[in-house]
């Protein structure tokens, strides 16, 4: 790789076909990688959606706006195709100013954006860095779409394998999501590596802030307090999650859940069908940066997606790094993440049983709390993903 002085001069065009930053694990992914790199004195720009608020020391272009679109939530939207169309206009405008050493696309939209973009700038040769957080035919499938349109599935795949084909490198978020590429695209295994998803820790808690915030939150102080942080969607687990919160109804001691996420409706509408007012408090989208302070009040979190499409979690380490007991689901990813050691459930009545297992046992829950949080520390901090991409880096560039 070139020298620290060198590599100063050397810049990266990240293109982010996502409403970049709107609070969500997605988001912080992107966000982490750009820090990494400009910690190892790379220069970065981001381009992305009209949507979505711009990060401190992140250089970000938008696209013009798109009437109609506002939407910032993950899942499909029937202006994606149009924001994508002005995204690749957006980087070929900002790739002739910047004439950068590289491309890292982010999700399989910027990698196909990313090709188009190499192939306008054919003569320059500029190395694509794909940077996947899971698998786009699983994510499709956890979406629901092969289920109205199972013709689409072959395609979709064919499509995913000639995009990993084509990019020079191939960064994972997750040991899983790298297992999941190289036996599915076996033909680009050469050039699969992990970057994995990194969280930082938290900041110390003021106790007299946090009891305010729990009164505010009317949470009670008798109950213990369960957290869930994340896209509210059936894709991400809402079933699982209205699953456990009518589980916990009549549970002694009680419990309190703080669900921290959007879209709200559906679970509003779950929350008021079925009276559990008392037990929940939604707060709706929510800054990353009032993140940790929230997160400070559990005592126990929940993971409730139950799926294998690859991707990593960062509410997991998130939670890792409060030291919070977690309620998941026994999926290679969490068990990647959280080790053998820690019980996961297979099923949404062991998941209920877990979370009455820590309810009802402090010194438990606290315990794999602590043991979650060594494990953070020693592999899951961005440190770590820094390290990753600076050897991807140092391949990409002298070869």
């Amino acid at each position: 790789m070139k020298t620290k002085q060198q590599s100063a001069r050397l810049a990266i065009l990240h293109i982010a076909p996502t409403p970049f930053f709107s609070d969500r694990g997605c988001h912080i992914r992107i966000e982490g990688v750009v820090r990494c790199l400009k910690r190892l004195d790379f220069r970065n720009i981001v381009c992305t959606y009209h949507t979505g608020r711009d990060v401190s020391d992140i250089v970000t272009h938008r696209i013009g706006s798109i009437y109609g679109y506002t939407k910032t939530a993950a899942g499909p939207s029937p202006y994606k195709f149009w924001a994508d169309l002005k995204l690749l206009l957006l980087c070929i405008q900002q790739y002739r100013q910047m004439k950068p050493d590289a491309i890292h696309a982010h999700l399989h939209e910027g990698v196909l954006i990313g090709l188009l973009l190499k192939l306008v700038f054919f003569w320059r040769r500029t190395p694509i860095i794909a940077d996947m957080q899971g698998s786009l035919t699983g994510e499709l499938e956890s979406h629901g779409v092969f289920k109205k349109y199972a013709f689409l599935k072959w395609p979709v795949m064919a499509i995913e394998r000639l995009l990993l084909l084509l990019a020079n490198k191939i960064v994972c978020s997750s040991q899983h999501s790298v297992e999941l590429f190289k036996s599915r695209f076996p033909e680009s295994t050469g050039k699969i590596t992990l970057a994995q998803d990194g969280a930082d820790d938290p900041p110390p808690t003021d106790l007299e802030q946090l009891n305010a915030l729990r009164l505010k939150l009317g949470i009670d102080p008798e109950a213990t307090c369960v957290v869930y942080s994340g896209a509210l969607l059936e894709s991400k687990g809402l079933n699982e999650l209205q699953e456990l919160i009518l589980y916990s109804r009549d549970l002694e001691p009680p419990i309190h859940f703080l669900i921290i996420g959007y879209p709200t409706t559906e679970l509003e509408m779950f929350i008021l069908e079925n009276n559990l007012q008392p037990l929940c408090t939604l707060t709706g989208q929510l800054g990353f940066d009032s993140l940790a302070d929230h997160l400070a009040l559990g005592n126990i979190a929940i993971d409730p997606k139950n799926s294998d499409a690859g991707e990593g979690s960062g509410k997991i380490l998130n939670y890792m790094a409060n030291a919070m007991a977690i309620v998941a689901f026994d999926t290679t990813n969490n068990r990647k993440f959280l080790g053998s050691q820690i019980k996961l459930a297979r099923s949404i009545d062991e998941a209920c049983e877990l979370l009455l297992f820590y309810v009802n046992d402090k010194s438990a829950a606290s315990n794999t709390g602590q043991n979650l949080h060594a494990r953070f520390k020693e592999q899951y901090s961005w440190k770590v993903c820094q390290l990753q991409l600076q050897k991807t880096y140092t391949s990409l560039f002298s070869q």
